[in-house]
């Protein structure tokens, strides 16, 4: 989810077939049945095809344990709450929180908030610059820009 900026939903659905290892992307299928394509990069690549060989299901990335399904978006939240309760993480940190942190990052990265709208798979850029607010880099510059306002009343 969080290689990708992948919503849960998009992230359990996935198949072997979505891989498109000869130009390095992954066809996320997401809301309203819209489909995109997301960089892959090689080392995320290489961990989904080291899954995908322990299990060799034919139909999903993550298999249900009988095989006959993809997992559930809900036992890969109940699992999420486990981890972030054993490691003593936030309860602020939930699945989507790693969507949040891709977008974040390519922002920081100066991409374009429509490039990463696209990745994201909003109608709307105005969605995707919900995530300003979350840069270190927007932070820093709001600092910068705001120093000059005040003037300290003691030396």
């Amino acid at each position: 989810m969080y290689g990708c900026g992948l919503r849960i939903s998009e992230a359990v659905a996935l198949k072997p077939a979505d891989v498109d290892k000869q130009h390095n992307t992954l066809r996320v299928i997401g809301k309203g049945n819209k489909e995109r394509l997301v960089p892959l990069t090689q080392g995320l690549l290489q961990d989904l095809r080291k899954i995908w060989t322990e299990h060799r299901c034919c139909e999903w990335l993550f298999p249900n344990r009988s095989r006959t399904d993809h997992i559930q978006a809900d036992n890969v939240e109940r699992l999420f709450r486990t981890l972030r309760r054993e490691l003593g993480l936030g309860e602020s940190l939930t699945p989507h929180s790693l969507r949040h942190g891709f977008a974040t990052r390519l922002f920081e990265q100066n991409m374009s908030a429509e490039a990463i709208a696209i990745l994201m798979g909003h109608e709307d850029v105005k969605t995707t610059k919900r995530y300003l607010h979350l840069t270190e880099a927007v932070r820093e510059q709001v600092q910068e820009a705001t120093a000059s306002f005040y003037v300290p009343l003691f030396d």
